[in-house]
């Protein structure tokens, strides 16, 4: 089995933003980055369990009322993890108000200068051309 980190985005949802009641200046939440090591035997595997992970998390902590609704997740990023040390899961989401910022998050989170030197991370490609 291999590591797999995939990013999710998640948008369509009913975020209430507590700054956004105290000043009229700050931007909603309009959708959420969630990423995670899953090890599975393929990349497509590991997109279903990452996804299921997420709404099953999602549904529990944040959505047990059923206010904010179910996000629509795009898979906006998948890498092969390779190295002696293995990923730790986490359930960290962050949060953003805009496309320009969704995309400083991703690029953040998508750099390779991020990867520490003993793990060396390959891109997946889900739909290879033949």
């Amino acid at each position: 089995m291999t590591y797999y980190k995939v990013v999710l985005s998640g948008e369509n949802i009913f975020f209430e933003n507590a700054s956004r009641i105290d000043s009229d200046s700050a931007d909603p939440v309009i959708g959420f980055i969630s990423c995670k090591p899953i090890n599975a035997d393929n990349p497509s595997l590991a997109l279903a369990i990452a996804k299921r992970d997420l709404l099953v998390h999602w549904n529990h902590s944040f959505n047990g009322d059923r206010k904010m609704g179910m996000p629509k997740l795009t898979l906006e990023y998948m890498g092969e993890l390779r190295g002696w040390f293995k990923p730790k899961s986490s359930q960290d989401y962050y949060w953003f108000t805009s496309e320009t910022h969704k995309q400083e998050l991703l690029a953040q989170l998508t750099h390779p200068l991020r990867q520490r030197l003993w793990r060396k991370e390959t891109p997946v490609d889900l739909n290879p051309e033949v």
